[in-house]
């Protein structure tokens, strides 16, 4: 009786010890051209620790275990991790993540959302040789720009595609990602830009990773922007709503349903920086507010927009013909035209269709582009 009362206790101990361990549920990895970010799905209350050494970040977990399903997703390379190895050290599972170039670490956890179910960690290995370069590069403008100051004619336009990385923006009926989309279509404008010698045009980012709201802001003022378009696409529960739309900054909002959901969907994104607080009252808009060009601002992003929407008329549906004003973080550049395009409802159906054929995107890219032409030939 003994012996099986023993037992009994033993196989409870160690299911009960089996329950206590957490678990790792999946492992995605993003390339940027100044880092690569790491994001583990984990549970609540998983302990971990990060070290690193010169070559080596080392990310530790007690108790857990990974799933199998899962397992593979582990093992990664790019231009930064040469290699990454999993441990098992007694109770701890460790990832030994092989760094080929000078970095820094910087991490970060986030709750869960709509968008995705587990807590996660987010590991950021910065690469500082990058870094430097950038350090570089910035020195070299700005004595260009001094020296060219008086002589400089051509028009510098940053396409800001929204989302990207772990932030896939709306999701289609059909699965598509608006992160994708975007990218495809800021793409096909740039080269339709670049190709007119008085026009240049600069993406913020150029692949699947993610950027933070007010960086891409940072980024218009390092490249002397005189233009900033961010390119989006509309989602709402309805499948029947169409049509493009364009959105100028206003610090006080906008009282139209629709328009409070995108600022809300759209200012949010920022959590996935998981640095930065977006707030009414950011340093941004102060700058704005103090600037005295504000009001010549604000009505030459009112053109800008109008002359956009012309065009997109000609090639589809409009959902609002007049420019619309929401509190989107990523127009706060200061003293440049700045507007925010919805290209169409990816959760419609149909304009998801036409939102993921090519040329479809080379319309809606041209459209763009001859709206800006048109805005830049009625300032002279």
């Amino acid at each position: 009786m003994r012996y099986w009362i023993s037992l009994i206790i033993a196989v409870f101990a160690t299911s009960s010890f089996s329950e206590e361990k957490t678990t790792l549920y999946d492992f995605r990895y993003w390339t940027a051209p100044d880092q690569t970010r790491i994001v583990i799905d984990k549970e609540q209350d998983t302990l971990f620790n990060i070290t690193n050494t010169d070559k080596v970040v080392i990310i530790s977990f007690d108790d857990a275990e990974v799933l199998s399903e899962t397992f593979s997703n582990i093992f990664f390379k790019d231009d930064r991790i040469k290699k990454v190895l999993i441990k098992r050290d007694k109770k701890t599972i460790k990832l030994i993540v092989h760094i080929n170039k000078k970095f820094r670490v910087k991490h970060f956890t986030l709750k869960p959302n709509t968008k995705y179910k587990f807590h996660r960690l987010v590991v950021d290995i910065i690469d500082l040789e990058s870094q430097e370069k950038t350090q570089d590069i910035k020195v070299t403008k700005a004595v260009k720009n001094i020296e060219k100051s008086a002589q400089i004619s051509q028009k510098i336009i940053l396409v800001d595609p929204g989302h990207g990385g772990e932030d896939s923006g709306a999701i289609g009926k059909n699965k598509s990602q608006e992160k994708s989309v975007n990218l495809a279509i800021a793409k096909k404008l740039v080269a339709i830009i670049n190709k007119n010698s008085d026009l240049k045009a600069i993406l913020t980012r150029s692949g699947d990773y993610y950027i933070p709201l007010t960086k891409r802001i940072t980024i218009a003022q390092k490249e002397n922007a005189t233009m900033f378009i961010s390119i989006h696409a509309d989602s709402v529960e309805s499948t029947t709503a169409k049509g493009a739309s364009i959105y100028t900054l206003s610090e006080k909002g906008n009282n139209s349903k629709l328009a409070k959901q995108l600022e809300q969907s759209q200012n949010l994104v920022d959590q996935f920086g998981g640095v930065e607080t977006v707030i009414d009252n950011d340093q941004f808009l102060k700058n704005i507010l103090t600037d005295f060009s504000r009001k010549d601002r604000d009505m030459q992003s009112f053109n800008l927009a109008k002359e956009i929407i012309g065009e997109l008329e000609k090639i589809g549906p409009i959902h609002k013909k007049v420019p619309q004003k929401a509190n989107f973080v990523v127009l706060k550049s200061p003293a440049i035209p700045s507007v925010l395009v919805e290209t169409a409802f990816i959760s419609n159906p149909t304009q998801e269709k036409r939102l993921t054929n090519n040329k479809q995107q080379q319309k809606i890219a041209v459209s763009i582009y001859q709206g800006i032409l048109n805005y830049y030939q009625k300032l002279e």
